[in-house]
């Protein structure tokens, strides 16, 4: 299969823009078309002075195995972003099936969002939910530019693996692990 003269009926493509046959692609487009793709949960945590910071993020994706790499992405508009800098110690929680609740909490406008929510810390002092599936604490190596959003480039120095399924985010909602994943046979 080849895609000989595919190239010849196409306009002139800034490098800058995405498109579809019929034009650029809009951001309800890819929102829906990103929707396709399960992800898991997770609340990313730190420490700004005598405060526990923390909010809920879907796009996350281990970067590197040595050195041990991982990243974020954050919406710009994210009221929490401005705690996580370059430097931050975090910790990255993944959700558990069982912690919706939690990634609702962590995702809404409440002043306290740890109100209430068991936690411990790590030896930064991050918060580190109980009950997450794992946890992985490191500090903000860079942040890269990313449109609406900026890309966290965390670089781990511990990790907590609890056992359990992950809460997964699939089509705009979260789904229990159970309900949603059917192993296929191999």
């Amino acid at each position: 299969m080849t895609n000989a003269g595919a190239h010849s009926s196409q306009p002139d493509r800034r490098p800058d823009q995405v498109w579809t046959l019929g034009g650029p692609v809009d951001a309800t487009s890819m929102r829906n078309a990103m929707g396709a793709f399960p992800s898991g949960v997770t609340v990313l945590t730190t420490r700004l002075g005598d405060r526990s910071v923390g909010m809920t993020i879907s796009s996350f994706a281990s970067v590197s195995l040595d050195p041990p790499l991982l990243l974020q992405c954050v919406a710009r508009s994210a009221g929490s972003l401005p705690a996580f800098r370059i430097g931050s110690s975090v910790a990255v929680n993944v959700l558990a099936n069982d912690q919706a609740s939690l990634a609702r909490r962590f995702a809404s406008k409440v002043d306290d969002r740890f109100e209430g929510v068991a936690f411990d810390t790590d030896d930064c002092g991050c918060p580190v939910l109980v009950g997450a599936a794992a946890s992985v604490s490191g500090f903000i190596d860079r942040i890269y530019d990313a449109g609406d959003h900026v890309i966290l480039l965390i670089r781990a120095c511990a990790v907590r693996r609890a056992g359990g399924l992950p809460l997964l985010y699939y089509s705009g909602r979260m789904h229990d692990w159970a309900d949603t994943v059917h192993p296929v046979a191999s």
